[in-house]
């Protein structure tokens, strides 16, 4: 048995590291793909092994293509371009590599261990959530999706609702009743009548949803963009390589706060990803300013503003994994799809089951950090090949990753699945040409049940306003509720407008 789980650590290595290295993939795509494959694994645990050796490994490869090509390997790590590719221009590409690299990975390893090795004692905190904190949380939480991820904000809440919406459909657990489900036009005596479309019973698959709307604008639009590249000058990679990892350490001071930045954004629900990376380099740039000295500024090419975002990357994916394991809502978009994959195998984040597991809290830990340990000499050594790897024109990965994601969002191969993820697929495209955020939809889409039950319970138990103002706890989300509203109205600098 353990041979088998290596044996799933090293392929979920090299899978998450390879779709790091695809413009705009990431551990987002990456996960989807793997829906079909969920079969596969032998217990759920193994699963767990893969998807945290996918996050680990993409979040090192994602830096490869923002440097060298100009384009992100994901969201997140889109900010490293600023800087990144300025370098590789400058013939220095090998050094801004080296000095992602070894800020990511050593954030990971500090994230990682006061996250995981700690994460079976923060469980206790679940024990002081009654249905009021969960409903003042849930409030919490979709504030922060809402009005801090996403510089259109009324699009954003437009977004939430229909993804709540949209999770609603099927059978009402309540009544027994269908809902929203009368989709389909028949004449009846001569008029015109909807009559239920009864694939959708059991409510909207959740594949088809993640990889319509989250994942196959960004491929589309990789597939469409044209890349600038240069060529990798191979004469001095050592000692570039070795340049990269003395800045780290020269200006661990922006890593470490970049990481501390990432880490307090992955705790926060819903936000994660890009947001993460934009406000450390934004606080990167602030400092280098009042520091001063610097022949390059920031923005410019200057491996300082490499360090800064790319200290928030593997931190920010380690925290995320608190409120999602947690309380089951999903600190990151990722995070959306880790949900969604352990609940075909059995693993429901945020029951009481899970919480107890033991097992899976050893796992979870000794597959992040053996992760780590395996892929720093790796992407070291991959420095030198970077360019032929991430030159390939996209195309050649458009139609692999593409079939993949329909094929795992066609599981039963029934038209019916065809037929969603096509209307998916549009409606994400039009979601990311209009603006609204796809994350905000997705966490609503994923939340739609737990929202209605809390939504019921408060109701039920005669909760009033009163109770949330008298109980510390709800008290707390509620005031957190509206600073970061105040913030993401008046403060928030770093706001994205692509997800």
């Amino acid at each position: 048995m353990l041979e088998s789980y290596v044996i799933v650590l090293l392929l979920g290595c090299v899978y998450g590291f390879f779709i790091g290295l695809v413009p705009v993939a990431g551990a987002t795509v990456g996960l989807i793909a793997i829906y079909g494959f969920v079969g596969y694994f032998e217990d759920p645990y193994m699963l767990v092994v893969f998807t945290t050796a996918i996050v680990v490994t993409s979040s090192i490869g994602d830096s490869f293509a923002a440097v060298v090509m100009n384009i992100p390997g994901a969201g997140s790590a889109a900010a490293t371009m600023v800087d990144g590719f300025p370098m590789t221009r400058r013939g220095e590409s090998a050094r801004a590599l080296s000095a992602a690299i070894s800020t990511s990975w050593y954030n990971g390893i500090i994230w990682g261990l006061l996250v995981f090795l700690f994460l079976p004692y923060y469980t206790k905190i679940v024990l002081y959530f009654g249905s009021i904190e969960m409903f003042t949380f849930l409030i919490f939480a979709m504030t922060c999706v809402i009005f801090i991820s996403s510089k259109y904000f009324i699009r954003g809440a437009l977004a939430l609702v229909a993804g709540i919406c949209v999770g609603h459909i099927g059978l009402d657990p309540d009544s027994g009743v269908l809902r929203w489900t009368d989709v389909i036009p028949t004449m009846v005596d001569g008029s015109l009548t909807w009559v239920p479309w009864i694939y959708l019973a059991d409510g909207v698959n959740m594949i088809p949803v993640m990889a319509g709307v989250l994942a196959f604008p960004e491929l589309l639009t990789a597939f469409r963009t044209k890349v600038e590249t240069v060529k990798l000058d191979a004469t001095n990679i050592k000692e570039q390589l070795i340049q990269g990892i003395k800045d780290s350490w020269k200006y661990k001071i922006d890593g470490l706060r970049g990481g501390f930045i990432g880490a307090f954004v992955g705790l926060v629900p819903g936000i994660g990803g890009a947001i993460a990376d934009w406000f450390a380099y934004s606080q990167t740039v602030a400092a280098s300013s009042k520091d001063g000295g610097d022949e390059i500024p920031v923005g410019k090419g200057n491996v300082r503003g490499v360090i800064g975002c790319e200290g928030a990357n593997n931190a920010q994916k380690a925290t995320s994994y608190v409120p999602t394991i947690l309380f089951g809502i999903p600190g990151a978009s990722f995070e959306v799809i880790i949900m969604g994959l352990f609940m075909y195998v059995g693993l429901e984040l945020g029951t009481i089951e899970v919480l107890q597991d033991e097992r899976f809290f050893d796992v979870l830990l000794s597959s992040y950090l053996w992760s780590l340990l395996i892929i720093l000499p790796v992407a070291y050594g991959f420095i030198r090949y970077a360019v032929y790897i991430t030159n390939i024109p996209f195309s050649y990965y458009f139609w692999p990753i593409l079939a993949s994601l329909v094929w795992s969002s066609t599981q039963q191969n029934m038209y019916e699945e065809y037929i969603v993820l096509g209307a998916c697929m549009i409606a994400g495209l039009a979601m990311k040409y209009f603006k609204f955020s796809r994350v905000s939809f997705l966490i609503g889409f994923i939340l739609s049940a737990r929202i209605e039950s809390s939504w019921i319970q408060f109701n039920t138990f005669g909760y009033g306003w009163q109770d949330i103002l008298f109980n510390p706890l709800p008290c707390f989300f509620v005031v957190a509720a509206i600073a970061a509203l105040i913030w993401g109205l008046f403060f928030n600098k770093a706001r994205i407008d692509f997800v």
